[in-house]
């Protein structure tokens, strides 16, 4: 691979080079909105485990402890 074929294909200036380029088969504006749901998803994910491991922590009749104590 050239120097000056590298700079054509990976280098682009402004975002319009970018707007109808197709990566694994879809565009940029689909790869957005899958990354929006993907975060959507591990973000509820992560609540849902500190609260079930909360709910389940205050339920044991034990005291809460810091965890330097």
């Amino acid at each position: 691979m050239t120097l000056l074929f590298s700079n054509k294909f990976f280098i682009f200036t402004t975002n319009n080079d970018v707007q109808d380029l197709l990566i694994f088969g879809h565009n940029i504006d689909s790869w957005l909105i899958y990354v929006v749901v993907f975060f959507g998803l591990t973000s509820l994910a992560f609540v849902l485990v500190w609260g079930i491991g909360f709910l389940a922590e205050s339920r044991s009749g034990k005291s809460t402890k810091q965890p330097w104590e």
